[in-house]
């Protein structure tokens, strides 16, 4: 933008205009190497495990945590159901960080060349449960009746499948945004049964145990490309910390989480399978 001060003295007012021009240059200058040196907090992926403001309840103290160790701001991003969930990762994750199932940490590494830097120690089975008053004995009884399940790519959802292969021999499915509501759905009745993560299913003592799938690896803390070398490696090894100080116990036991290990990607290849006819897959 041209200024001009006075309209006889067009030679100072060039001038100054020169002046100020180049001042604003300098101005926008600074601002934009303050805004380039200000870390951009990392997002670090929840997947719907449990309602969305319990989850954030749950799983923030944690970030925070890393966050504080690694010395790089962090923020904690959740979703209110595996729709959502499903539809921001396979458009492409928008996020830096994720603890997610081994499906779908597989997925990332294969379809958008993530790596996997730890997981929880052990394996994950899903168990078939029914309320107080169901008395079931094998899954094939279930057949026509309603079971509720979180949405695909949840595992539980993913392993149904695998337990009712003939589609035209299959439950009847009701979807819930969280684990919680499908196993508080058989308690109170409104389905006949529920399928979900056996460690979820353990909280619930008065539900009945039909059937548990087969194990597979637990969830794995997986990174974007992006993000870079020495902050990984100081994450991994805040991941693996965090069962060696009262702290770092207190923190897993409020986030009902196991001890992390160090994992890599040839751990969880192939898991991705189970995702085969899922939308977007």
């Amino acid at each position: 933008m041209r200024i001009m001060f006075f309209n006889r003295h067009t030679g100072a007012s060039r001038r100054a205009g020169a002046t100020l021009k180049i001042a604003a240059l300098l101005s926008g200058l600074f601002f934009s190497l303050l805004a380039s040196g200000a870390e951009a907090a990392l997002k670090f992926a929840i997947p719907p495990f449990l309602p969305q403001a319990e989850e954030e309840h749950v799983f923030a103290p944690l970030v925070e945590h890393l966050s504080k160790q690694i010395g790089t701001p962090m923020e904690i991003v959740t979703f209110p159901n595996f729709l959502a969930f499903w539809q921001a990762t396979r458009t492409g994750s928008p996020f830096d960080i994720a603890l997610d199932s081994a499906p779908v940490s597989d997925f990332r590494v294969q379809r958008q060349h993530w790596h996997i830097i730890a997981k929880l120690n052990g394996t994950v089975t899903q168990s078939l449960v029914t309320g107080p008053k169901e008395v079931i004995l094998d899954p094939a009884e279930l057949i026509n009746k309603k079971i509720a399940v979180q949405p695909t790519p949840s595992v539980s959802a993913l392993t149904l499948y695998q337990l009712f292969p003939n589609p035209v021999q299959q439950p009847i499915l009701v979807f819930k945004d969280s684990n919680r509501e499908a196993a508080e759905a058989a308690l109170s009745g409104e389905v006949a049964a529920a399928i979900i993560p056996t460690p979820i299913a353990a909280g619930y003592p008065s539900l009945n145990l039909v059937t548990t799938t087969k194990p597979i690896p637990f969830l794995a803390v997986s990174v974007s490309p992006d993000v870079p070398a020495s902050v990984v490696s100081a994450l991994r090894k805040a991941l693996i910390d965090l069962d060696t100080t009262p702290q770092g116990k207190e923190l897993l036991k409020q986030s009902q989480l196991r001890a992390f290990e160090t994992a890599n990607d040839r751990e969880y290849a192939g898991d991705s399978k189970l995702l085969e006819g899922t939308f977007g897959y």
